[in-house]
């Protein structure tokens, strides 16, 4: 039974990703994903739009639809505040799903593999496993939502926990300044209205802490192959 499982489990989590790849490919997505489009589904749904938006942000990690363009849609129709919320609740929880997945299906098969055989991906590997929470925070405030992320750390040693409370944290800044940006450009009635310290600022602090994640990254990853 076991050894089927190591069969079994695998071509499963293979057939996952196959079949999400072809229905992000196969399909317009992002063309369904329109103003109009959301703002009308969302409003025919009455009390349960903002559960629908939710679940919107959870099936885009999985397809691979640039997440940053949900969560900019409900900054618009929610507005700022509302927007940030829901969109930030949809980001983890879509992450946290993929990452359960990966981890169930893969993540065996993958150490099995790999164990060993590379130096580089053993120390990633172990960094994950000694500081899994700061890895995975540095890696979210760089990279924000990318969908391969959670599929990649999903194989790796680190705990659920961690990742969780880490991804929770680094998706943040990004989620708050794109509803911010979002809600502030509809308002805008000329290019000048958004070339303004309120709108600029956000991004400016969103950069200057991406700059300090790289940084911090390269830093603890090379004394990492030091040691």
């Amino acid at each position: 039974m076991k050894k089927m499982n190591t069969i079994i489990k695998p071509l499963i989590g293979i057939l996952f990703i196959g079949i999400a790849a072809w229905v992000s490919t196969a399909f317009d997505l992002i063309g369904l994903f329109s103003l109009d489009r959301m703002t009308g589904f969302v409003n025919s749904l009455g009390a349960f739009g903002p559960v629908a938006f939710i679940g919107l942000c959870i099936a885009v990690v999985f397809l691979h639809v640039p997440e940053f363009l949900i969560i900019a849609l409900g900054g618009v129709i929610f507005g700022g505040v509302k927007g940030f919320f829901y969109g930030w609740i949809g980001a983890l929880t879509g992450s946290a799903a993929t990452f359960l997945c990966m981890r169930y299906f893969m993540r065996d098969t993958v150490q099995a593999s790999l164990n060993g055989k590379f130096k580089r991906l053993d120390a990633l590997d172990a960094r994950f496993a000694e500081q899994g929470f700061q890895t995975v925070l540095m890696l979210r405030l760089i990279l924000f939502m990318a969908p391969p992320m959670n599929w990649l750390i999903a194989l790796t040693r680190v705990q659920f926990l961690q990742y969780i409370t880490a991804s929770a944290l680094g998706l943040i800044p990004g989620v708050a300044v794109i509803c911010y940006c979002a809600s502030t450009i509809v308002k805008a009635r000329s290019f000048s209205d958004v070339l303004t310290p309120d709108f600029l600022l956000p991004f400016a602090l969103l950069g200057a802490l991406v700059l300090a994640s790289t940084l911090a990254a390269r830093r603890l990853l090379g004394s990492r192959q030091e040691a």
